[in-house]
C-alpha cells in the first residue's frame, strides 16, 4: 500500500515522473524510435557496478540493433507512514535524474541512448514499464555475498516473473573492451538452438569466437540397480548420448561457421551441467554465456530451468538469459562494436 501511494504520487504529481530524457533525434525520429525501436532497459542504481552495467548493455544492444534506455528506480521505504514528501522527493528526483544524465550524457552515439526515472518496487516498475515501452530485454547486476540463489531481490523477481530476457552481470566483472569468446550451451532442443542466431550476431560483431557446449547428461541409478548388467546398460545410454551430442554439435558448428563465425565445440560428462558449464567458463576464458531460458525439459510452469538459473547466480561472467519475447533489429550490422569508443552517449 505505501510503495502503491509513493507511485501513485509520483504519476498524479505535478507529472514530472516518469522522466526520460531523449537522445538529439527530432521529435518525430524520437516518436518513431520510441514506438519501433527494440530496447534494452539498463538497470542503473547508486553502487558500484553502474558503469559496468552500462559497458556490458551498450556492447550488446550494438550488436542487436537495440535502443538503450538507464533506468533507475527509486524505492518506496516501507517505513513511511504517508506519501513522500514532495520537497523531499523532488530533491530526491533531481539528484537521481543527474545520475541519469551521466549515462546518457554528452557525444554523438552510435547506439541511441536515452533514460527514464521511476519510483516503487524496483522489479515490478521496470517490469511494468519495459512492457509498456517495448523492453525486450533488461541489464541488471548481481551483488556479492547474496542469498542461497546469488541473486539480489530485484535480479531473482525478474528472473522468477519470466516477462522478459536477461542480462546478469557479475559483480567484479569490468572487462569493456569487448568480448573475445562467447560459450553456447546447447542440450540438443529446439529451445536450446533457438539462441544461436543471437549468439552468432554478437559474435560477428565482436569478432569474438562461439564456443558450443555439451554436457551428456547423467543417468540416475536407483539403489536396487547397482547391478553389473545394468551399470553396463548405463555405460552404453551414456556413450549413445555422446555420440549423438558430438553429431548435434558438429551440424551446429557448420551451420555457424557458413553464417561467417569462428566456432569451436566442446563436449563433456556425464554429469551435472551445471558444475561442468561453471567449469568450462573458467578454463576456457569465456567473456559472455548466451543460452535459453528453457533447455530439454522446457517446463512451462517454471519462469526459467534449473541450469539458467544456477549459471544466473553463479557465472562468473555476464550471463544473457533469453526468453521468445527477444526482438533484434537483424538489420544492416555495426561494423565493429569491440572498442568501447563507439559507445559514446547521446544527451
Amino acid at each position: 500500500m505505501i510503495g502503491s501511494q509513493f507511485r501513485n504520487f509520483v504519476e498524479t504529481g505535478p507529472r514530472t515522473a516518469p522522466i526520460t530524457f531523449h537522445s538529439h533525434a527530432s521529435p518525430q525520429e524520437s516518436l518513431r524510435a520510441e514506438i519501433n525501436a527494440p530496447r534494452l532497459i539498463a538497470c542503473i542504481d547508486d553502487g558500484d557496478m553502474a558503469r559496468s552495467i552500462s559497458s556490458q548493455a551498450l556492447a550488446i544492444a550494438c550488436s542487436l540493433g537495440l535502443e538503450v534506455t538507464f533506468a533507475r528506480v527509486i524505492d518506496a521505504p516501507g517505513q513511511f507512514a504517508s506519501p513522500a514528501d514532495p520537497i523531499e522527493w523532488q530533491l530526491r528526483r533531481r539528484v537521481q535524474q543527474d545520475n541519469l544524465r551521466r549515462f546518457a550524457g554528452c557525444k554523438e552515439a552510435q547506439v541511441v541512448a536515452n533514460s527514464v526515472l521511476l519510483a516503487g518496487a524496483p522489479a515490478q516498475e521496470l517490469s511494468d514499464w519495459a512492457l509498456e515501452h517495448g523492453g525486450t530485454m533488461l541489464a541488471t547486476g548481481r551483488r556479492r555475498s547474496e542469498g542461497k540463489k546469488g541473486l539480489g531481490s530485484t535480479t531473482l523477481s525478474l528472473l522468477e516473473r519470466g516477462e522478459h530476457s536477461l542480462l546478469v552481470i557479475p559483480p567484479g566483472f569490468e572487462r569493456e573492451a569487448g568480448y573475445r569468446r562467447i560459450m553456447v550451451p546447447v542440450d540438443g532442443s529446439d529451445r536450446g538452438d533457438s539462441v544461436l542466431p543471437v549468439a552468432r550476431r554478437i559474435a560477428r560483431t565482436h569478432g569474438a569466437e562461439l564456443v558450443l557446449v555439451h554436457v551428456v547428461p547423467q543417468v540416475e541409478l536407483s539403489e536396487k540397480g547397482q547391478g553389473a548388467q545394468l551399470r553396463h546398460l548405463s555405460s552404453e545410454l551414456d556413450k549413445h548420448r555422446e555420440r549423438c551430442g558430438i553429431k548435434h554439435l558438429e551440424t551446429l558448428r557448420r551451420r555457424s561457421q557458413e553464417d561467417g563465425v569462428d566456432v569451436r565445440t566442446i563436449i563433456r560428462g556425464p554429469g551435472d551441467a551445471r558444475s561442468i558449464l561453471r567449469e568450462v567458463l573458467a578454463t576456457e576464458q569465456i567473456d559472455l554465456v548466451v543460452m535459453a531460458s528453457h533447455g530439454v525439459t522446457g517446463l512451462s510452469d517454471v519462469a526459467c530451468g534449473s541450469v539458467a538459473e544456477y549459471l544466473a547466480g553463479h557465472s562468473p561472467v555476464p550471463l544473457m538469459i533469453v526468453r521468445p519475447n527477444l526482438r533484434c533489429s537483424f538489420g544492416p550490422e555495426a561494423a565493429d562494436c569491440r572498442n568501447q569508443s563507439v559507445f559514446r552517449f547521446e544527451g
